[in-house]
């Protein structure tokens, strides 16, 4: 069969751009590609530059080339903020390092746009975990039925880690980071804490900070393996808050 040659060029051109936006794909930076696969926004150029595109027209820069504080991290973060600081899982151990804090760097406008950008507009479903009512963002709420299945099956292995896991609270509460007057992770539902009376926090202790622990492994390791950061892995310790970051975790997601 021969092939009309107006057939041909187009083919060409078809397979020509195919390979374009595959390469162009391969190029998008780990950090941002993985964005993209778990919230709200697409990867996109902006000048030259990759950027995040979020659903109402905003854009994120992935690196604006301004060299920051670690304050002004929190305060204006990039893409590549987000993932400065990898979140090491495995043995628990204390966190010496000022700002050592993976994952409290949060691009508040991709939670907006991904769970709500009011109080109103965040989907909230109530769940179960361990018997205990909480009130979740419907798109994580099957991801707190795995937790609850995953823990329940780890108490009944080892009771005496029970007590740990009573008088849950924290899950969806619409408000700011305790001093700042940035949204916190509950306020979009995809964070618990658990027991405050067996659990430590940075902002209870006089300077300098001494990061302090109760929680034992297997409860992090349990929160850690369905997709949650935990705030017992930062300088600014908070060892009862468990959030869903998966990002954070994803392996494919670290920066080259």
């Amino acid at each position: 069969m021969r092939w009309p040659a107006c057939a041909l060029v187009a083919l060409i051109a078809f397979l020509d751009g195919k390979t374009a936006r595959a390469q162009l794909q391969d190029d998008v930076p780990p950090p941002l590609r993985c964005l993209v696969r778990y919230y709200a926004g697409r990867a996109t150029r902006v000048d030259g530059r990759w950027a995040l595109a979020l659903p109402d027209g905003k854009t994120i820069p992935y690196d604006d080339g301004r060299a920051k504080t670690f304050d002004e991290k929190l305060e204006h973060p990039d893409v590549e903020d987000a993932f400065a600081i990898p979140y090491r899982k495995g043995a628990i151990r204390p966190v010496t390092v000022e700002n050592d804090d993976p994952g409290r760097v949060r691009l508040d406008a991709v939670f907006a746009a991904t769970y709500g950008a009011s109080e109103r507009a965040v989907d909230v479903v109530r769940v179960t975990l361990l018997g205990q009512p909480l009130r979740v963002h419907r798109k994580v709420a099957p991801v707190f039925a795995r937790l609850d299945a995953r823990l329940r099956g780890l108490v009944a292995r080892d009771p005496s880690l029970a007590p740990f896991l009573q008088k849950l609270g924290g899950t969806f509460n619409w408000r700011n980071i305790a001093g700042t007057d940035r949204p916190s992770a509950h306020s979009y539902g995809v964070s618990v804490d658990i027991n405050v009376e067996r659990s430590d926090y940075w902002r209870w202790q006089k300077p300098p900070l001494h990061w302090v622990n109760k929680i034992p492994q297997p409860i992090v390791d349990a929160f850690e393996a369905e997709g949650f950061i935990w705030g017992g892995r930062w300088y600014h310790f908070d060892t009862m808050h468990f959030e869903y970051r998966p990002e954070l975790l994803d392996e494919s997601c670290r920066p080259r």
